[in-house]
């Protein structure tokens, strides 16, 4: 599978604002770097994740890819193109989708808006009708396509700078925090659209900026995670999680295990940490946290059958992408 999008050490500098007192001393002050030598591959048809706290640099990087901001050292291509030297040429492959209600007309309607962007892509005429139609029944807005934008909800907001990302057709679409304000159901539909339909269905790359771990981790082939502008991970999330040393947590639902045991299983050299909940009138639900799961494990079942316990159900939970996330990111902060 080939690279559609490819980046050699991009970094973009934003000079920051002085005041008149530093202006008088002549006072140099120093560059502020949002994205700092990042290099990254993105695969054609692949749904890939950006991961990154706020001011990691996700939306700096997006916007460059976009051709939005020029970088300040480094390189980018989109589909073979470079995004500064053949940008006009990589505007037609990409989509951006983003989600802020400022950036549309509120008083004209879903159709009027996308009309207006469509005739920013040179889309004109019966062209641009026949195109507004298809993303509108794309995104399952057509029966309100002719409503005011201000009356829309917000998953009909949404929707709409969907469609307005897939005007042009990209082989490329980048979507900034799609599903952000979104209520659960709402949200779900969503991220079935972006999977099923757009790269399954459709073909299309999709690079997702996402704040919400258990989404990335339920759509994205691939992710990386941001801090401080640089690239701390990427691969599949398993493979992320692999890299992590974390000490191995399980759940056991035990009857008869008199509560008062508890204090001694708490005891067991290698049980890290203990909870616990009525499971029903004779069981426990134990969440425990080993250090050695080879050494400890036999020792905590033996401790529970020995104190008349009986276990009826022990599963290992693996670690979650939001653990490894802030396992790396409190690593990397920790780095001198």
């Amino acid at each position: 599978m080939s690279n559609i999008v490819e980046t050699f050490s991009l970094t973009k500098r934003f000079s920051q604002a002085r005041n008149y007192r530093a202006l008088l001393r002549f006072r140099r002050q120093e560059d502020l770097t949002a994205v700092d030598s990042v290099t990254l591959q993105i695969r054609e048809g692949e749904l890939f994740g950006l991961l990154g706290s706020n001011g990691a640099g996700k939306t700096t990087l997006i916007k460059m890819l976009c051709t939005l901001i020029l970088p300040s050292e480094g390189r980018a291509l989109v589909c073979g193109q470079d995004v500064v030297a053949e940008a006009a040429a990589v505007k037609p492959l990409i989509g951006l989708v983003d989600c802020q209600e400022r950036s549309f007309f509120w008083r004209l309607s879903g159709r009027q808006n996308l009309e207006f962007f469509a005739a920013l892509y040179g889309l004109r005429g019966a062209e641009a009708d026949e195109r507004i139609a298809e993303v509108l029944a794309l995104v399952e807005l057509g029966d309100q396509a002719d409503h005011r934008f201000m009356g829309y909800s917000t998953g009909m907001r949404q929707k709409l700078a969907v469609a307005r990302g897939l005007l042009v057709e990209p082989r490329v679409i980048f979507m900034d925090e799609p599903t952000r304000s979104l209520d659960p159901v709402i949200a779900h539909d969503l991220r079935t659209f972006i999977r099923e339909t757009l790269v399954e269905k459709l073909g299309r790359t999709v690079v997702l900026v996402t704040h919400r771990l258990e989404e990335a981790e339920e759509l994205c082939d691939r992710v990386a995670i941001m801090n401080h502008g640089r690239i701390i991970a990427c691969g599949p999330v398993a493979e992320i999680k692999k890299r992590i040393p974390v000490r191995q947590r399980y759940h056991l639902h035990v009857q008869h295990l008199p509560p008062q045991a508890l204090d001694g299983l708490r005891a067991i050299p290698g049980v890290v940490q203990l909870q616990w909940a009525a499971g029903n009138p004779h069981g426990l639900d134990l969440e425990l946290v080993l250090a050695d799961e080879k050494e400890t494990l036999p020792l905590v079942m033996r401790f529970i059958v020995s104190h008349g316990g009986d276990i009826q159900h022990c599963q290992a939970q693996g670690l979650s992408l939001e653990e490894a996330f802030v396992h790396l990111v409190r690593g990397d902060r920790d780095e001198p």
